[in-house]
């Protein structure tokens, strides 16, 4: 039937225009059209210490990279859930590439020290960096 071919031609069309409407829409960038892509990064230094109860101190390398991996820093979002968890190196700190949205960075809790600094919310967004230094005080006296 020739009015057939003309109704099918016409709803391919449009279609075909639709899904280019909604890919063009979903790729724009626009903040209430498709979903959050890219990542933006977290880094900073961390400084932990006294180490030793008397100054000056000598710590080992192998002691000194054991108390920064004995203090993980866990990046969790609002609700508390862990997506990610870095143990910092005492040159060059840390890096943490993550999805834009709001975090809540934090170290383990131990009885004696700690960091005032900590926990700390940031918010990360689409190809920024957000730097946050942790101080950590041992509480070794």
């Amino acid at each position: 039937m020739p009015g057939m071919e003309i109704n099918r031609s016409l709803f391919i069309l449009v279609l075909v225009g639709l899904t280019i409407v909604v890919a063009i829409t979903l790729n724009s960038g626009n903040p209430q059209g498709g979903p959050v892509s890219g990542t933006g990064t977290l880094t900073g230094n961390v400084s932990i210490g006294p180490l030793c109860p008397v100054e000056p101190c000598a710590v080992s390398h192998d002691r000194l990279v054991a108390a920064y991996a004995a203090r993980p820093i866990t990046i969790s979002t609002a609700g508390g859930t862990v997506v990610s968890s870095v143990t910092a190196d005492p040159e060059t700190g840390y890096t943490v590439a993550l999805k834009p949205g709001t975090y809540v960075v934090d170290i383990p809790h131990q009885e004696i020290g700690g960091s005032r600094e900590l926990p700390k919310t940031v918010a990360i967004l689409n190809g920024e960096t957000v730097r946050l230094n942790i101080t950590v005080d041992t509480g070794i006296r």
